[in-house]
């Protein structure tokens, strides 16, 4: 069986087509996140499955991140996946860039407790953390990154950021983080993990993000008080 990734949203944006037997084929295509319009989005689909041993019909799952993110390229994804999914009548299923992450992480023995951390605007990023042993299905929280820092000060946790831009507000504020992963890229071997989504793990495939206005601005502590 054949599950199709879309993921147009993050960082590291990419089309794979993913066989789920042992060991696992990945087919894969790279793209530019900034520059995603359906125009080209279709072709890239085209090209990877011209080039690999598949066909449309091989496609027996779709999953599709939405979001948090750029609304049109969300959009775009979801446009992508759903199509696909009507004209082969098969299961697609939706993930936040969190729950992709988090779902092809490999653990670590620091902690069972992982952070994600994607930009939104200026200093605000989307911030989730998942826990081995807690299912955990709330969406991604808005927060400043100074109320980040306090989510993760002095705590035994990996985090993980898509970019670097909180790496680069840490810097800018001589702040240091334990056990931060910026730059973060899925490693082709965790990929196959995405076989495993069913609807007890994935979310409807519908546009999942959170409007910048929704966002209560972070007041600073009176340190001196």
């Amino acid at each position: 069986m054949i599950t199709l990734l879309v993921d147009v949203v993050s960082n590291n944006s990419i089309i794979a087509l993913i066989t789920d037997n042992k060991p696992k084929t990945i087919e894969k295509i790279n793209l530019d996140s900034k520059q995603l319009h359906s125009e080209n989005v279709v072709p890239a689909l085209e090209s990877i499955i011209d080039k690999s041993t598949f066909s449309y019909l091989d496609i027996k799952k779709v999953v599709c991140v939405i979001g948090p993110g750029n609304y049109t390229n969300i959009r775009t994804g979801l446009a992508v996946a759903k199509s696909i999914s009507l004209v082969n009548n098969i299961d697609a299923y939706g993930i936040t860039q969190h729950e992709l992450i988090a779902q092809t992480y490999r653990s670590s023995a620091i902690s069972s407790t992982l952070a994600i951390i994607t930009h939104s605007t200026n200093n605000n990023f989307y911030y989730k953390e998942f826990n081995a042993t807690v299912p955990d299905r709330n969406d991604p929280i808005l927060l400043h990154a100074d109320e980040v820092l306090n989510k993760i000060d002095k705590r035994k946790i990996n985090i993980i950021e898509t970019g670097n831009e909180f790496l680069s507000y840490l810097i800018k504020n001589n702040f240091s983080v334990k056990n931060l992963t910026s730059n973060y890229i899925i490693p082709d071997t965790n990929l196959g993990k995405i076989c495993e989504l069913n609807s007890n793990i994935a979310n409807n495939i519908e546009a999942k993000y959170i409007k910048t206005p929704n966002f209560v601005k972070y007041k600073k502590k009176d340190i001196y008080g």
